[in-house]
């Protein structure tokens, strides 16, 4: 079963500067990996079965998986989709991302916006990206719940469960937890000098006091335990009342 421990990410006393500089290193290495590109045509086919050209992006975080997703659509030659992100925790870091590519399709919404209470005037294809697994099972259906309620189509993505690590016994789960969080660990001062813009916060909180780190190896190792496997999340969408329509 899946665990759903603390990620630091989701405590709103972490620093900013912590939690956006551990989302920066995040959103270049998806962004090398093109982790979202195999999913843009199940976005797409969505956007052309609603008819809709408005996406509200919950959660967004550091802008990067919304961003990546949509220079994805913008390449296949969708040029008329219009994106607002939004997080229940703003970031002035992404907000200042997304505003300086003067893009009057893209804006990012600075008020505090819950994914469990959408405001009657964000209305579009409801989008997350490597932020579901956030969610407890009762806010999963909440979400799914909302969007029903709200007659908003919707398309998160997000990482999968590994099988492998589902099939360890769970007395081995803290093995794993510890060498994968090792790994992560010192994965990330060398992933640090490539992310852009340069940031000297980044820098000191890296190598002089490795926070970005930490939390960046604690928050990937956590993930991996709290992830759905897809027929965990359909099997959630199936007992909302009216999710079948």
């Amino acid at each position: 079963k899946r665990w759903h421990l603390v990620e630091l990410e989701d405590l709103p006393w972490v620093p900013g500067v912590i939690r956006d500089g551990a989302t920066d290193v995040l959103d270049w290495m998806f962004a090398k990996l093109k982790l979202y590109e195999p999913a843009v045509d199940r976005l797409r086919a969505t956007l052309d079965a609603t008819g809709r050209r408005d996406v509200v992006d919950l959660c967004s975080g550091g802008a990067g998986g919304a961003l990546q997703m949509t220079g994805y659509l913008r390449a296949r030659g969708d040029v008329a989709t219009r994106v607002t992100l939004t997080d229940r925790y703003p970031s002035a870091h992404a907000a200042a991302r997304v505003e300086a590519l003067d893009d009057a399709r893209l804006r990012y919404r600075r008020a505090p916006v819950d994914a469990l209470a959408v405001p009657r005037d964000l209305d579009g294809v409801r989008t997350m990206y490597s932020a579901l697994h956030h969610f407890r099972p009762a806010d999963v259906k909440r979400l799914v719940a909302a969007a029903v309620a709200d007659r908003a189509p919707l398309a998160f993505f997000d990482i999968a469960a590994a099988p492998a690590l589902r099939k360890l016994p769970g007395v081995l789960v803290p093995v794993f937890a510890l060498v994968n969080f090792v790994m992560i660990l010192a994965l990330v001062p060398l992933m640090v000098p490539f992310v852009r813009p340069f940031r000297v916060s980044r820098v000191v909180f890296t190598y002089l006091l490795p926070l970005i780190p930490i939390l960046y190896a604690w928050d990937g190792t956590v993930s991996a335990l709290r992830a759905y496997t897809p027929d965990e999340l359909a099997a959630l969408a199936r007992e909302v009342p009216g999710a079948d329509g």
